[in-house]
């Protein structure tokens, strides 16, 4: 070999050295294209529709990261703290319910829970509901204790100038469909279902309640009643008309539901009610005491308040269910009489002889 070959040979090290230049691009690379696909690619790796992550209240960033990989809602990736601390995503998490429906990059889904954009429970409470069964509902879902929703529900300060005669807040807490984040105090909640009550009952409501001698606190309990007698709003101002007709006589209301609210009062509801009941002692009960009920017995719905400040112009006394969902309206007992034989006792008798007409027959 000569002298002039082994000067452009190239050295052992400069051989390494460039072997380790290609093996750093290669390595850059790749690690370039996963970072690419890490960042920007839209994930979903659960494959439910839907997922919700609670993020608890102090969790930094390494945290949340574990607990979103761990329900696929981001991909696991070496360097992903690092990207989150350099594009700022770093702090500011939130802490809260998540609900992640599509996928999402990285950077979407901490945008997501730095803006605090939370998951919200929808939950419905129906028109006439006690507000005891008002709170079991938002008690089952998560919200408060029982004791923390009468604690706030004894307190009547949301009703002040409305009804200075409330006891509680029973008839205030109006129905409807709230969409709240988990942890809303059971304070906050009632006083937010007062404050929709407020939205919904105009003030010409409570001028027609006056020109019908009705405080806004009598107004909504003969609403509450309305409300419990029947479920077709439709026939909520013959109701109305009905009650306000048989207050004008001096009648009782002899109203059911308030037998019930009643009995519910002191936890002996069972789901029915017997003759004996009708005759509880309690102010609640139409069948005993004349007049309206102390205080309202659920919490109507907007079409029973307009009901109840806007009865029909009828001459009715009386109403039977017609085992339909809708009411038979009588303006005399004689009238109403046969109503009942109609609707309630003649279908009861023919049952029960056919019962015993088919056990004779099978014998």
């Amino acid at each position: 070999m000569t002298l002039k070959s082994l000067r452009r040979s190239p050295r052992p090290w400069a051989l390494a050295l460039a072997a380790a230049g290609v093996l750093i691009l290669v390595a850059a690379g790749t690690l370039s294209v996963q970072f690419y696909l890490w960042a920007a690619m839209p994930y979903r790796g659960h494959g439910s529709s839907s997922v919700i992550v609670e993020v608890p209240p102090g969790a930094g960033l390494r945290q949340t990261l574990a607990i979103l990989q761990a329900h696929g809602i981001v991909r696991p990736f070496k360097l992903d703290a690092l990207y989150l601390r350099m594009t700022g995503r770093g702090r500011g998490i939130k802490a809260g319910e998540f609900d992640f429906t599509r996928p999402m990059t990285p950077a979407e889904v901490f945008d997501k829970i730095i803006n605090g954009d939370v998951y919200h429970h929808r939950i419905t409470i129906l028109e006439g509901m006690r507000s005891d069964e008002v709170f079991a509902m938002f008690e089952r879902s998560g919200f408060g204790t029982r004791e923390e929703f009468i604690e706030a529900f004894q307190d009547t300060a949301p009703v002040a100038g409305i009804d200075d005669a409330a006891v509680d807040l029973e008839g205030y807490l109006f129905p409807d469909t709230y969409s709240l984040p988990k942890g809303t105090p059971a304070r906050a909640v009632v006083e937010m279902m007062v404050a929709r009550f407020r939205e919904v009952f105009r003030s010409e409501w409570g001028e027609r309640a006056k020109a019908h001698g009705m405080t806004v606190r009598e107004a909504v309990t003969l609403a509450s009643l309305i409300e419990r007698e029947t479920a077709i709003a439709e026939e909520n101002p013959i109701v109305s008309s009905v009650f306000h007709n048989r207050l004008r006589e001096g009648m009782r209301l002899q109203c059911d539901p308030t037998v019930i609210y009643a009995l519910a009062m002191r936890d002996q509801y069972d789901g029915n009610i017997r003759k004996a009941d009708l005759m509880i002692d309690s102010p609640y009960n139409t069948y005993r005491y004349a007049g309206l009920t102390p205080g309202p017995i659920g919490n109507p719905g907007a079409s029973a308040l307009q009901a109840a400040v806007a009865p029909a112009d009828t001459g009715y006394l009386y109403f039977v269910s017609m085992n339909t969902g809708r009411h038979h309206f009588s303006e005399t007992l004689e009238e109403h009489n046969r109503a009942v034989w109609e609707y309630q006792k003649r279908p009861f008798r023919l049952k029960r002889l056919a019962r015993s007409g088919g056990a004779k027959r099978g014998s």
